[in-house]
């Protein structure tokens, strides 16, 4: 598996994913379906804010890798307590012009994507696909607005991604933060917010993600406002940054070990800011059990991963499952 690993880091980022995907895809298929193996029970971690919900452990895989809900039960086989899949948009889109991923800085990347994905009646029937085969797995979907939808249409986009995928997950993450749908950041606002929470399920836990780019006062102001809303359950901070990507001289935004520092103090400052019944999500260049330990002592219920997984392969989940437990 580490050759394998190792040969993927050789091809061009976007391909690597893709290839990723395929051989998840084929992993997915021969356990589940041919060996009927790796029926994922309910774990021993129990969040309060989310219900009956049972955690294999407070690890999970952040959204961006599994776009399209295809293959969260082979993650889930891999050792993640829980998967965000998506984003998803209510239709397919392209995503930005290719290329559109860069490896930067050693450890990080670099990504303009645009919630590329198949859209809201595919990503539904990939979701149908697995979900009775890993019914322990805990699973979240990130939703978006899509790029032709004007912000003040965008909350409706949000209701109907609920509304078709309510009975197939377990949560949603609420996508206000990506730097690659334009203006879409500018919902991260009180008012957008408190209009969000009364169009969307009340029966489905719902988390709220936020940029790392915002100032200390602004997501101070933006937690407030979830402690507020009964109907949301916690944040999750952070997404890419702006400003790591333009320190590259490029769009889009940085994820990786760079992203750390600011992402702990987004964990502390969401921590401070939210009542105990509230959850935080942490989740940003996390590559080392260190820092996975000071996650979670900053604040985070639980922990999310992607760039380190992508450049350290399966091994890493097994070690930060470790220092989170």
């Amino acid at each position: 598996m580490r050759a394998l690993h190792l040969l993927l880091l050789r091809l061009p980022p976007e391909l690597a994913h893709h290839v990723g995907i395929a051989l998840l895809k084929v992993w997915q298929f021969l356990v589940f379906r041919i060996l009927h193996r790796c029926i994922l029970g309910p774990g021993p971690v129990v969040i309060p804010a989310l219900g009956s919900l049972r955690f294999r452990s407070r690890l999970g895989l952040a959204a961006g890798f599994d776009k399209n809900g295809e293959v969260f039960a082979a993650l889930g086989s891999l050792g993640f307590g829980f998967v965000e899949v998506g984003t998803v948009t209510p239709l397919p889109q392209q995503g930005n012009p290719k290329p559109r991923i860069w490896r930067v800085g050693g450890k990080g990347l670099r990504n303009r994507l645009g919630f590329n994905n198949v859209g809201l009646g595919q990503f539904q029937k990939n979701l149908s696909l697995y979900r009775a085969a890993v019914p322990g797995l805990p699973l979240f979907a990130n939703l978006g607005k899509g790029k032709d939808t004007p912000n003040d249409g965008a909350i409706k986009d949000y209701a109907l991604s609920a509304k078709v995928l309510r009975t197939h997950v377990d949560g949603f993450v609420v996508n206000l933060s990506s730097p690659n749908t334009p203006a879409l950041r500018e919902l991260q606002d009180a008012a957008f917010l408190e209009n969000l929470a009364k169009a969307l399920p009340p029966d489905v836990p719902v988390l709220i993600k936020f940029a790392p780019d915002l100032t200390d006062e602004e997501l101070q102001k933006l937690c407030a406002v979830v402690d507020n809303q009964p109907l949301f359950c916690g944040v999750v901070v952070t997404n890419t940054s702006i400003r790591l990507a333009r320190q590259y001289g490029g769009e889009g935004g940085v994820s990786g070990p760079e992203l750390f520092a600011r992402s702990l103090e987004c964990v502390k400052i969401a921590r401070s800011s939210l009542r105990p019944a509230k959850i935080v999500v942490g989740v940003g260049g996390v590559s080392t059990p260190e820092q996975a330990r000071l996650m979670r002592e900053a604040g985070a219920d639980l922990v999310e991963i992607y760039t380190s997984f992508v450049y350290q392969g399966p091994g890493v989940i097994k070690a930060l499952k470790k220092a989170l437990d």
